[in-house]
């Protein structure tokens, strides 16, 4: 799987489950700034992440993940660990 790939699910995930247009998801895109998201909303992304990839990570590995970019580099160097 590419960056490009997982960024485009990454996308449909953001789009499907917390209603974000695509317009707005780009690579330096902030989940709390320009989408407004919550520490809920982070819980549930990680999940959704979990369900779509295979990630295993603790929850605190995700805390410095401020962007789209950084949480599709994060996905693409741990899916399926």
């Amino acid at each position: 799987m590419t960056e490009a790939e997982v960024f485009e699910t990454v996308k449909g995930i953001l789009t499907a489950n917390f209603a974000i247009p695509e317009d707005k998801i780009t690579a330096e895109a902030a989940f709390r700034g320009t989408f407004g998201m919550d520490s809920l909303d982070i819980v549930d992304l990680v999940f959704f992440l979990r369900q779509t990839f295979g990630v295993t990570d603790e929850m605190d590995d995700y805390r410095e993940l401020h962007t789209v970019e950084k949480l599709c580099t994060f996905v693409l160097r741990h899916k399926g660990s």
